[in-house]
Order: structure tokens, then sequence, then C-alpha cells
């Protein structure tokens, strides 16, 4: 009992650094990273022959990307008191995932725009941590090349993304800021292309549905 008191007393004492601080973020932000690979969605491929005969093949079944990443451009603000804050972003994000199994290449490309609204809590003046669900809308340009076909599809479609983060960030010398950030995301896109391999004539109707976690790493200024 004796040890009880200088042991609580130790406790708080090394627990106080981290009571809530007061702190403004004004953030300009830049992202990296990587997403996860998965992607669901259905598939259907009709193909004509020269003679006209047309057999379609349908699969339920995704197909994982061989890589996916992440770059972004943030502005977040927020003012932190004794209970954390609000917090809110806007965004200018890329994503970029292929597919590669030899016989066939493909590449998207998904520029959009995103906004950010959630909490955030500051345990120093110089580190805190935000949770915040994010949306965003933008197009998907992808490619598609086949080693049988000398022409390569290209095709812009809708992208919608949603999904939350969550991240933490130090700020060295007040101004620079360094983070790092776990979203979930959940993005999707349908492109529907067509291309010619040998004499058939290939059609393609796609749903690409990218679900899971990622990790980015952050580098910014605070104003």
């Amino acid at each position: 009992m004796r040890h009880l008191v200088p042991t609580a007393a130790l406790l708080a004492i090394s627990l106080a650094p981290l009571a809530a601080a007061d702190l403004t973020i004004a953030d300009i932000r830049v992202s990296a990273g990587v997403l996860s690979d998965e992607f669901k969605g259905a598939s259907s491929t009709t193909v004509t022959n020269s003679q006209g005969v047309t057999t379609t093949r349908s699969s339920e079944d995704g197909r994982d990307a061989d890589s996916h990443y992440r770059a972004q451009v943030q502005y977040v603000g927020g003012d932190l008191g004794a209970g954390g804050g609000f917090i809110y972003g806007l965004g200018l994000a890329v994503n970029h995932a292929t597919w590669d199994n030899g016989a066939q290449d493909g590449h998207a490309t998904s520029p959009n725009i995103n906004l950010m609204l959630g909490y955030g809590y500051a345990f120093t003046p110089n580190w805190h941590v935000e949770i915040a669900p994010f949306g965003g809308y933008g197009r998907t340009y992808y490619s598609v090349s086949d080693e049988n076909s000398s022409e390569t599809s290209d095709e812009w479609t809708h992208y919608y993304e949603y999904g939350a983060k969550i991240g933490t960030y130090v700020a060295i010398g007040g101004s620079l800021v360094l983070g790092v950030e776990v979203p979930y995301l959940v993005g999707r896109f349908d492109p529907d292309y067509n291309y010619d391999r040998g004499a058939d004539s290939v059609k393609v109707s796609d749903e690409r549905r990218s679900e899971g976690f990622g990790l980015l790493l952050t580098i910014g200024g605070r104003f």
C-alpha cells in the first residue's frame, strides 16, 4: 500500500504530457503510398469471329491488381481543444492500378477530387491524430493491350471512392509536418472497351471495385 501513492504519482506524471493540447491545423500535405490490390466485380467478354458467330463468357470473380498506388495533395484545417475537435480537408488524388497476366496488360489511372470530414485529437502542440471518413469523385482512364492485337484500347469512365482513414502527424520546428495514414478505401469504376484479336472482335464490360487498407506516408507544411 505504501508503494501505491508513489506509483500513482509517477503514472500521472508520465501521462500528463498526453493530455489534450490546443492546436490549430492549417496544413498543405503531400501523401503517397500503396492501396489494396484486391479488386472485386463481374466481367463479361463477348467475342465475334469472322463468320459472325458470337460467344459470351461471364465471370463473377474479381481479378486482383499486380500493383496499386496512390498520390494526393490535401489542404487540412481544424481547431483542436481539450476534447479534440472537428477537422476538414479538400484534396486532389490519383490512383494507379496495373494488371499483367502475360497475354494482356491493363492500366487504370483515376484522378479524383475528395472531401474529408472528421475528428482530431492533439496530445501535444506538435503531435495529433485524425480519424475521418472521406469521399471522392473523378474519372478513370483505362488502357488495355492484348499481345494478339496490334491496337490498345483506351477508355474514360466514371470513378467513385469512399472510406475512412486514421492518421498520426508530428510537426517539426512548428512548420514541417510528417505523418503516416492508414486509409480503408473503396473505389469503383466500370470500364467498357473493344479491341480486335486477329480476325475476332472482342467487347469487354467490367465492374472493378477496389476495397481494402492502404498505407500512405505524408510530408507537408503548417501555416
